[in-house]
């Protein structure tokens, strides 16, 4: 990603919101990082205009030796100015001599390097090795002349050596990224100014000069972190941020900045609601800031921790993991980062996986600060809370360590409530006595001692939730008897059992599910029953699907199949991914008697078998592993908040209806009737909103109309008996049994079992679940009603056709193409002139979107199902001809190998028809054979099609087999010998035939491709009385290519000439019209004059060439 961004502060284009806001500003504004750059900016104090008196000197000069006439101070004077004035002019003359100053001191720069370069007696290191004397000796001289000494020094071998200078230590580097060399003092003066205007609320002229400076040296960070505060204080808060990580690349080994850069693109970010795009293009650019400060400082415990926690709020919760256990290697002792850790275990694909650990950071932290004595709970960044001893025994359940679970919870419930002293208690692992609410039996224990701590530690000092906890484990282990005596103090019935679980709703949950898979079903419906009172009185908690599926399971084992049913449905409605009450509601439906029960318990299951295979993927090893999911919350219910209305939702995707079956027949005509009046309702607006949607600009207007038809169409498809069996399970999404619908193979052998089992009870035809319609009623005509939902079925068509047609306008051609593909599986429209109708709207769909591909498949459908037709061949030759797309389609062997299948069937007939085939006329075929391909008309009339013929010669001609083409245009050529195209075609093939190397005999066969242009020639402009001015054209042209395909130029040129003068002719003649000419001929004057042009200019006639273009290739 490229964050980098153009002198004017404009983003990149992904980088674009439409939104904008305001910036807010706070610790970590853009002035935070205006203020620390510009504390590393050495500022020349004369540069900035600071330091210095009004009687400052000027180029070295004292006031006193510059002499001014007083004359010129008078008031009155030839240079006398006013107030005003004066006041510009001094502005003016500050500003010059700012600028003077500045130009000063780069040049003394410049001259005082030179100078360092160019002479010995200045510190400098030109001389440090001087030619012809030793290393030693050399810095003796360089020591001598910087401490201002003379030192005599020969380089002779007799001379006695020099004394050894005093040996300094060589300061030792700084560690750390290295500060960015300062500007240029032409570039610090302009910063100065830019901040003056920036001080002065100047933003324009400061932007303007910010640009400047970045355009004269655009690796100046200082210039971007001030365009990034001019922008904050406009109000851009995406331009400021893409400033300042401009400025960040410049310094990429800036750990620090890049963490502030970090914050500053998270500050708010809480504030944005979560589907808005802004709040992840915030996070994601906080994840590369951070990876940035890593790269620079791989040892950076907070940036790894924040890029951790961006990518949590992300989602992408593995990621998150990795960073969390490295900063754990660095700060194991960090409950913060543990916290986290654990949250990104319990949210990842596979939470088995990372569970252990999560429970080893707990582990170690609880192990540390035991260590430090028993009061002790705080750890780096917080302390060790009850939330964390439900997080960390949270892992024993996901882990299924039961007996574990329940010794860390009694230790560590222990040491929170000060009792960590009292370790006998776990000398006995299969009994909670110190938990009990009496002392009979913790009287028992010889070691405990009555009196050495409160009573109010004991008992009820443990919280619900976590005596819960205590209650599941139990059962799990089997242990009922200890599991009761907990149950006994979670009793759901007393008066206050809403305040005692009304900060833990969810341990509600466990105990009913314990209680249900115990088949304890009367008891577990009090708990959820509980749950749901304490859930309409809160407000911010609400009844999920899993707790909906528990109360239908509860009523189904009381025998309360009704309720049972309402309650599937509406865990259905709830979350559309739920498998489980799917396959309950199929367990209901399979037993009952009649068939329309079954065949909805079959589609629940095929439904509940897809979503499985969606939920579940493949791992790197080829292993079945759970895709992410959220977790329930863990920890006492937060504060009250208030509840957020319900999405609503997409118009464009409405629920699927779950009929209910269970439910009286009063309530299910209630159903119909309030669908039979939301239809109604959309009828009229379609009627309503008809003409102005498909005859105005309007789009708004055209949103709602296709709204309402949608609404329609869907209603409609959801009627299974207007659809076979097999289109209505596709309109639902399920594949077959046997057709590998699903991408991942069950898990569930149960579920597989099931849905075999249903499929087998419907009997159906093909084996695959997709066909049910018994035998002996397959040849029945099915009867329809004349209307649905009060509409008329040739409205519905209408209705589809228009959705189509509306569709495709929107440039949406695949839904367009699935409107019409409903359309056309429906049992209700099966006569000929229906499906008719609808199969050219489908073609008018593609030719409008230019989709040659439906346009061959469509074409195909007519010429098969329209036999003989010539019009069908014909509409297949204009639908390619109308799309603007390459020939790939018209020439692909499919195409080829079924216009080849229509040429034998034709001949195949004709033949049969005439006796000429040696089949006798009454001859059987087999039933294998009658079944395939379509029922053709008995023999009758039937002749050979001159089109057909010409189609397959056209696409062999366009595939280069120009000898086999020519056979095919040789045939049609015997059918209709006058016909201007098929002599054009032939001529074509020859010459271009010859022009091929495999040619043989290339005079021959040019002279035949030209005997047919010229017959095709003839009957165009001599033969035909009745041509119009456009078809001499053509044929003018077409001889006219013919000569400039073979290098004739003198004779092409003949004939390109002819079709000017056709066309001034023509202009004569009709006074500005051509003469005879169809609005749908295409006019060739201007190839014509191109062609003229061009080989006029090839030989040298460049003023033909002109006159041509400024007489025909003139835009008007």
């Amino acid at each position: 990603m490229d964050d980098r961004m153009d002198i004017d502060g404009h983003p990149p284009a992904h980088y674009q919101d439409a939104g904008g806001g305001g910036a807010p500003t706070g610790i970590y504004s853009a002035a935070y990082f205006n203020n620390q750059y510009y504390d590393d900016i050495p500022l020349d104090p004369a540069l900035m205009g600071t330091g210095r008196d009004d009687d400052a000197q000027v180029d070295g000069l004292d006031d006193d030796d510059l002499e001014i006439d007083p004359e010129l101070l008078q008031d009155g004077g030839g240079m006398g100015l006013n107030a005003g004035e004066e006041e510009e002019e001094e502005e003016f003359l500050d500003s010059d001599t700012e600028e003077l100053q500045a130009e000063i001191h780069k040049f003394e720069t410049v001259r005082d390097a030179w100078l360092a370069e160019h002479r010995a007696d200045l510190p400098s290191n030109a001389y440090t090795n001087l030619p012809g004397v030793s290393k030693k000796v050399s810095k003796q001289i360089a020591n001598t002349l910087n401490d201002g000494t003379t030192t005599t020094t020969t380089t002779t071998s007799a001379a006695a050596p020099a004394a050894a200078p005093p040996k300094t230590t060589r300061p030792r580097r700084k560690l750390g990224p290295r500060k960015p060399a300062p500007p240029p003092p032409e570039i610090q003066f302009r910063l100065a100014q830019a901040r003056k205007c920036f001080d002065r609320r100047e933003y324009q002229e400061a932007i303007n000069m910010v640009k400047e400076i970045i355009r004269q040296r655009p690796a100046t960070p200082q210039a971007w972190t001030q365009l990034s505060l001019i922008h904050e204080e406009l109000e851009n808060r995406e331009a400021a941020t893409m400033c300042l990580i401009s400025a960040a690349w410049l310094i990429p080994k800036d750990a620090r900045h890049w963490m502030n850069v970090a914050l500053y693109c998270l500050y708010g970010v809480d504030m944005i609601d979560d589907n808005d795009p802004r709040r992840k293009l915030a996070l994601e650019r906080a994840v590369m800031c951070y990876s940035q400060a890593l790269q620079a400082d791989k040892t950076n415990v907070e940036a790894r921790t924040g890029k951790a926690d961006a990518l949590m709020q992300l989602g992408q919760s593995h990621l998150a993991l990795a960073q969390y256990l490295r900063a754990l290697k660095v700060q194991p002792l960090n409950i913060r980062t543990v916290r986290n850790l654990a949250e990104a275990a319990l949210d990842g694909r596979d939470p088995r996986k990372n569970a252990e650990a999560a429970k080893g950071a707990y582990r170690h932290i609880i192990e540390y600060l035991w260590s430090q004595g028993d009061e002790v709970f705080e750890a780096v960044e917080g302390g060790f809370e009850w939330s964390d001893l439900r997080i960390y025994l949270e892992f024993f359940t996901i882990l299924e360590q039961w007996e574990e679970g329940i010794a860390e919870l009694r230790k560590v419930a222990r040491w929170k409530l000060g009792r960590r002293a009292e370790e006998f208690w776990d000398r006995w692992p299969g009994e909670d006595r110190e938990w009990d609410e009496d002392e009979e039996r913790r009287e028992l224990c010889e070691d405990y001692e009555p009196g050495r701590f409160s009573p109010m530690q004991y008992g009820r000092a443990l919280p619900m939730d976590l005596r819960a906890r205590l209650y599941v484990f139990r059962m799990k282990m089997g242990d009922t008897h200890e599991a009761e005596r907990h149950l006994t103090a979670l009793d759901p019935t007393v008066d206050t059992a809403v305040e005692d679980f009304y900060d833990f709703p969810d341990c509600l949950k466990d105990i009913g599910n314990a209680l249900l898979d115990s088949e304890s079903p009367a008891k577990a419906l009090q708990y959820f029953n509980l749950y749901e009172k304490i859930a309409d009185q809160a407000g911010d908690i609400s009844m999920d699907a899993d707790i909906l599926v528990s109360l239908g399971r509860c009523h189904m084992a009381l025998g309360d199949k009704s309720a049972a049913e309402e309650r599937f449905i509406a865990a259905i409605e709830d979350d559309e991914d739920n498998i489980e009450a799917r396959v309950c509601l199929a367990n209901m439906y399979e037993h009952v008697s009649d068939r329309e029960g079954r065949e909805e318990a079959f589609l629940l299951v095929r439904d509940a078998m897809n979503l499985e295979a969606n939920q579940y993927t493949l791992d790197q090893e080829g292993n079945l592993v759970p895709k992410r999911k959220r977790r329930r919350a863990t920890g006492p219910r937060k504060p009250r908040k208030p509840r957020d209305p319900n999405k609503p939702r997409d118009p464009n995707n409405p629920k699927k209806y779950v009929p209910r079956r269970l439910i009286n027949a009063e309530k299910r005509k209630q159903v119909d009737l309030e669908k039979t009046r939301v239809a109604a309702k959309n009828y009229e607006v379609v009627q309503e909103l008809q003409d102005r949607a498909f005859h105005s600009d309007d789009p708004e207007v055209l949103q709602n109309w296709t709204r309402a038809a949608r609404d329609l169409i869907e209603d409609f498809r959801s009627y299974k008996e207007f659809y076979p069996w097999d289109k209505y399970v596709k309109y639902l999404g399920l594949g077959g049994v046997g057709g590998g619908g699903a991408a991942v193979p069950s898990r569930n052998l149960k579920l597989a079992a099931m849905a075999e089992r249903l499929r087998q009870g419907l009997n159906p035809e093909n084996g695959d679940g997709t066909d049910n319609i018994p035998a002996a009623s397959k040849n029945r005509v099915l009867k329809f009603p004349s209307a649905h939902r009060g509409i008329s079925f040739s409205a519905w068509l209408d209705i589809f056709i228009s959705l189509a047609f509306a569709l495709v306008r929107q440039n949406q051609h695949r839904e367009a193409y699935v409107v019409c593909h409903a359309a056309r599986d429906s049992v209700v429209w099966t006569d000929t002139e229906s499906t008719y109708l609808i199969h050219v709207a489908w073609a008018s769909c593609a030719v409008y979107a230019g989709d040659e591909e439906t346009c061959v498949a469509i074409a195909r459908y007519f010429m098969r199902d329209y036999l003989p037709g010539t019009d069908s061949y014909r509409m297949f030759a204009a639908m390619c001809r109308t799309c603007q797309t390459p020939v790939s389609w018209y020439t692909s062997g499919p195409a080829q190998k079924f216009i080849l299948r229509q040429i034998k069937t034709m001949d195949a007939l004709v033949m049969r028809q005439n006796g000429d085939d040696g089949i006798p006329p009454n001859s059987q075929q087999s039933p294998s054979k009658q079944r395939e391909g379509p029922q053709y008309p008995p023999p009758g009339d039937i002749t050979l099609d001159v089109a057909l013929l010409t189609i397959y010669g056209h696409i062999l001609f366009t595939t280069t087999s120009y000898s086999y083409a020519l056979s095919y245009f040789a045939r049609a050529a015997s059918l209709d010998p006058d016909n201007p195209l098929i002599n054009l075609s032939i001529g074509l093939a020859y010459v271009h035939y010859a022009l091929k190397r495999q040619a043989t005999n290339r005079q021959y066969l040019l002279t035949q491709g030209f005997a047919f242009l010229f017959r095709y020639y003839r009957n165009r402009t001599e033969d035909d009385p009745t041509a119009t001015v456009g078809q001499k054209m053509e044929a003018h042209f077409n001889m006219g290519r013919a000569y400039s395909l073979i290098g004739l130029g003198n004779l092409a040129g003949r004939y390109y000439r002819k079709v000017l003068e056709e066309a001034e002719r023509g202009e004569e003649e009709g006074k500005g019209r051509m003469k005879k000419r169809s609005k749908w001929e295409e006019t060739l004057v201007v190839e014509a004059a191109y062609n003229v042009r061009c080989m006029a200019f090839l030989l040298g006639d460049v003023k033909g060439a002109k006159a041509v273009a400024e007489k025909w290739l003139v835009l008007e």
